[in-house]
């Protein structure tokens, strides 16, 4: 008999027949010294074990129905919508990891009938992992609002919407907005290959997966034109006049404008090391400064600088704006308040 006539089996050394496939691993079949190979299927004990075997397969890999009242269904239905479809691919595969785990937790569950409670035990089963825990909350309650849109629950139904962001041991981690003397300090010797990123990050505020994106085309003179990553927005970003000196005076190699020693395409964590290596080398500097500190320092900067609501928010997004902004006031306070007291004192 030929090994094709078997499903999931090949001939181990041209003697042993073996089973193989992902559900059962690699397995020996039964085998008798004394016949042929092309006689083992025939032996007693042999058929026996395939076909325990190909159950298994036939068994785990046979696709359940899946009920339209469940989890799994309206996940399924969310991720071919499109509004998902719209989503970056980064986007997609970071919400897509989440998605998988809670149908993996509450995919037979019926949607229409979670609880809050019921949701926030799921969450909870991730509580030593705080950013996981949040993300889990976050994308129930965002499966719950466009479920609500769709009509697959009832109108304002969304059980996930009030449960309350776990608290980080120790307070949330705090991003830390660059100083102007931190900048200098940074910059003062700083080879030019993080020159260049890290200027392009304190004049268009822009997040480090599109730092490293940027390409010279995308650099226009009086502007720098962005897709964000994360919103896919399309940004027409006025170029500052530092910034653009400092452009226009670089060799334009290779397709991106921030390249790595080596005159290759940094990564997101690739970029991110070297600045913190860096920052690590300075003794005037603390150790906490990062990438996602210039986003806010260029939203401080445009505050201090009298820019509106609506035109830092245009280059920042929402949030990121309300951060630097809280940074960007009480600084400004703090130095309203000592030209106040150096007033009084000298009157």
């Amino acid at each position: 008999m030929a090994g094709t006539d078997l499903k999931y089996t090949y001939l181990s050394k041209g003697t042993y027949w073996r089973f193989r496939h992902k559900l059962t691993g690699d397995l020996p079949l039964p085998h008798d010294p004394a016949l042929h190979w092309s006689e083992q299927p025939s032996r007693s004990g042999f058929m026996e074990r395939y076909a325990e075997l190909l159950a298994v397969v036939e068994a785990r890999g046979a696709k359940k129905p899946v009920a339209r009242s469940s989890f799994e269904w309206l996940v399924g239905q969310y991720r071919r919508s499109p509004e998902f479809r719209g989503l970056a691919d980064a986007t997609q595969l970071d919400y897509g990891r989440t998605l998988d785990l809670i149908v993996e937790e509450l995919g037979d569950v019926r949607y229409a009938a979670a609880t809050r409670n019921m949701l926030k035990a799921v969450r909870d089963d991730h509580a030593q992992t705080v950013r996981k825990a949040h993300k889990i909350k976050q994308m129930l309650s965002r499966l719950y609002s466009w479920a609500d849109e769709n009509d697959h629950v009832p109108a304002g139904f969304n059980p996930a919407k009030g449960i309350k962001r776990l608290k980080r041991k120790g307070g949330d981690k705090e991003i830390v907005v660059w100083s102007d003397a931190e900048v200098e300090h940074f910059l003062r010797g700083a080879p030019p290959h993080l020159v260049t990123p890290v200027l392009v990050a304190l004049y268009t505020g822009q997040r480090r997966e599109d730092v490293v994106k940027m390409t010279w085309q995308q650099f226009q003179g009086d502007i720098i034109r962005v897709r964000q990553s994360k919103t896919t927005a399309l940004l027409d970003i006025a170029c500052h006049g530092a910034l653009r000196k400092h452009l226009d005076a670089l060799p334009r190699r290779g397709v991106v404008i921030c390249t790595t020693e080596a005159g290759k395409a940094f990564t997101p964590n690739g970029l991110s090391g070297a600045i913190r290596r860096r920052v690590e080398g300075i003794d005037a500097m603390p150790n906490n400064r990062s990438m996602h500190g210039l986003r806010y320092a260029a939203g401080s900067r445009m505050e201090e600088a009298g820019c509106t609501v609506a035109e830092i928010e245009s280059v920042l997004g929402h949030q990121t704006f309300k951060m630097a902004l809280k940074y960007a006031s009480q600084r400004l306070r703090a130095a309203a308040a000592m030209a106040k007291m150096e007033a009084a004192e000298s009157a």
